[in-house]
C-alpha cells in the first residue's frame, strides 16, 4: 500500500481513526516515541512494519564478515588481544584461581561492553564500527553484570531442570537456549533488563516479530559458532601456549564482533515489528539524516495543503525556511500555495523573502520562471534588491522576454547612485542586450554610464571586458570608407 499523500512511498503507518494511510515523511516524529501521531487527528499511529523495506539481513553476511575488519573494531581487536596476553602472562607467573577469575572477568567485561555497544549502535542504523572512546563514553548500563546475571540464572535453571526431569530435560532445555539464543541477546541488549532475557513471553515476541526469518538467523548463529569453535581448536592445537592465549581471545571477541552486527541489524530491519520505537526511522528518509527534520516538514505542507488547511501549510513552510538548505524550496512552495488561494498579499510576502535569499544565484532559471509567474498574477509585483535583479536579469536569453528586462530595469538608473549594489544588475542588463538583443549601442551606453558613475568596485572588470568586446564589435561592422 503506498502512501495517500506521496503516492510514489510505500505506506508505513496507518491512522485508525482517519483510515489513512501515511509514509514515514508524513507522520509526526519525535524520538522515544512509541508510535508517531497523525497529522490531522493527533492520534497515534498503529505501524505497518519496514521489514519488507529494507535490504534483508540474510542479504547483508558480507556486512557481517566485514565488520571486525573496520578500523575501529580491529582497534578495538588490539587492545583485547594485547589485554588478554597480559592476562595470560599473569596467569602463568601467579596461578591462584581467585586471581585467574578475576582477570578473566575483567577481560570478558572489556568484550562484552563492546559487543553490547556493536548492538545498539547497529540498531541504529549507523554501520560503523564504535570506537573506544564512545564505549567508554556510553557504558552506563552495567552490561557485565548482567550478562554474568543472566548465565548465573540459566546456570540455575539448568540445575534444577536436571533434578527434576534429568538428562533429557536438560538436553531440551539445552536445545531450548540455543535456539532462543539471539533473542536472548536482542533483549538484553535493547531493553537492558535480565527479566526480559529469560521471559519466554518477551523470547515468543521477539521471534514471532521477527517471524520466519528467525529460523535463518538461529542457523547463522550456529554457523558462526562452529566458526569459533574451529578456529579457536587450530589455534590451540598448532601454536604455543603464551601464543596461542591472545589469539584464542581474539578469535572469540572477532566472532562475537560479527555475530552482534547481525543481532543490531536485525534489530535495524525489524524495529518496527519488535516495538523498539522509532528512533531507527530516518533508514526511509534520505541519506543526509541531518535534514531529516526539514524533509518531513515538507512532507507534511503536502498534507496539509491536500486536507485543505492551509494556514498549517503556510506555518509549517515558514518554519521549514528558517533552514537555508531548505529555504528555496519551502518559499517556491509558499508562493505557489499562495497563488493557487488567490491571495496576493501572502504571494508577495513570500516572493520578497525568496528574492532576498543571498543565494538565490544558484537556482537562477526557476527563480526567472516563477517570477515569470508571480508577474502574470500579480504584476505589481517586481524584486527591488539589486541582487535579485542581477540573477533574474543575467537568466533571461530570450529575445522576447525583452519586457521582463524593461520592467525590471525601469528605475534602475534613478536608484543607482543611492544603491551601488545596483551596478551588477546594470552589468547584467548591458550583457542582456550585447549577448541577446545583439544591440551593441544600448549596452556600450549602459556600460560607459556604469563606469562613469561607479569607475571602481567587483563590476569593474567585467564591465570593462565587456565593453571592449562590443566597441570592437561595433568597429567590424562599421562600413570602410
Amino acid at each position: 500500500m503506498n502512501c495517500k499523500y506521496h503516492l510514489h512511498k510505500k505506506a508505513l503507518w496507518h491512522c485508525n481513526h482517519c483510515d489513512t494511510p501515511f509514509c514515514i515523511d508524513c507522520c509526526d516524529v519525535e524520538p522515544g516515541m512509541h508510535a508517531p501521531r497523525c497529522l490531522l487527528c493527533r492520534n497515534h499511529m498503529d505501524s505497518y512494519g519496514i521489514s519488507d523495506h529494507v535490504e534483508p539481513f540474510w542479504n547483508k553476511l558480507s556486512l557481517f564478515n566485514g565488520y571486525p575488519f573496520q578500523k575501529n573494531a580491529l582497534s578495538f581487536l588490539g587492545i583485547f588481544m594485547a589485554i588478554a596476553f597480559v592476562v595470560g602472562i599473569i596467569n602463568s607467573f601467579i596461578p591462584v584461581w581467585l586471581i585467574n577469575v578475576i582477570l578473566k572477568v575483567m577481560l570478558f567485561s572489556v568484550g562484552i561492553t563492546y559487543v553490547f555497544s556493536v548492538l545498539t549502535k547497529v540498531a541504529r542504523g549507523e554501520f560503523d564500527a564504535p570506537s573506544n572512546d564512545e564505549v567508554a563514553l556510553n557504558n552506563s548500563n552495567d552490561m557485565t553484570g548482567k550478562v554474568i546475571g543472566l548465565y548465573l540464572v540459566l546456570i540455575g535453571m539448568g540445575f534444577l531442570i536436571t533434578l527434576s526431569a534429568g538428562g533429557m530435560g536438560l538436553l531440551i532445555f539445552g536445545l531450548a537456549i540455543g535456539f532462543f539464543f539471539p533473542a536472548m541477546m536482542i533483549n538484553l541488549g535493547m531493553i537492558k533488563d535480565i527479566g526480559a532475557a529469560i521471559n519466554p513471553s518477551d523470547l515468543l515476541r521477539t521471534v514471532t516479530g521477527i517471524g520466519w526469518p528467525y529460523l535463518l538467523l538461529v542457523l547463522f548463529v550456529y554457523l558462526i559458532g562452529l566458526g569459533l569453535q574451529f578456529a579457536q581448536n587450530t589455534i590451540y592445537f598448532w601454536l604455543p601456549e603464551f601464543v596461542s592465549y591472545p589469539l584464542i581471545y581474539g578469535a572469540l571477541a572477532f566472532f562475537y564482533i560479527m555475530m552482534f552486527s547481525m543481532f543490531g541489524y536485525v534489530v535495524y530491519q525489524y524495529h518496527a515489528e519488535l516495538g523498539y520505537g522509532i528512533d531507527a526511522e530516518q533508514i526511509m528518509n534520505n541519506e543526509n539524516v541531518q535534514q531529516v527534520e526539514e524533509l518531513r516538514k515538507l512532507a507534511h505542507s503536502d498534507v496539509y495543503i491536500q486536507e485543505g488547511r492551509f494556514e498549517d501549510a503556510e506555518a509549517v513552510l515558514y518554519e521549514t525556511a528558517k533552514n537555508p538548505q531548505y529555504s528555496s524550496l519551502a518559499l517556491e512552495r509558499l508562493i505557489k500555495l499562495n497563488m493557487a488561494r488567490n491571495n496576493p498579499v501572502a504571494t508577495v510576502k513570500a516572493a520578497r523573502a525568496y528574492y532576498d535569499q543571498k543565494d538565490l544565484f544558484r537556482h537562477a532559471p526557476k527563480a526567472l520562471a516563477l517570477y515569470q509567474e508571480i508577474d502574470s498574477f500579480e504584476p505589481r509585483f517586481k524584486p527591488m534588491n539589486a541582487n535579485a535583479r542581477a540573477v533574474l536579469i543575467g537568466a533571461i536569453r530570450n529575445p522576447k522576454l525583452l519586457p521582463v528586462v524593461e520592467k525590471l530595469t525601469t528605475d534602475m538608473q534613478d536608484k543607482l547612485e543611492q544603491d551601488p549594489a545596483l551596478a551588477q544588475a546594470l552589468s547584467a542588463e548591458a550583457k542582456f542586450y550585447a549577448e541577446v538583443m545583439n544591440d551593441d549601442d544600448k549596452a556600450i551606453d549602459l556600460l560607459k554610464n556604469l563606469l562613469a558613475k561607479f569607475p571602481h568596485g567587483s563590476h569593474k572588470i567585467e564591465a570593462e571586458r565587456l565593453l571592449g568586446i562590443c566597441m570592437n564589435m561595433k568597429q567590424s561592422f562599421k562600413p570602410n570608407a
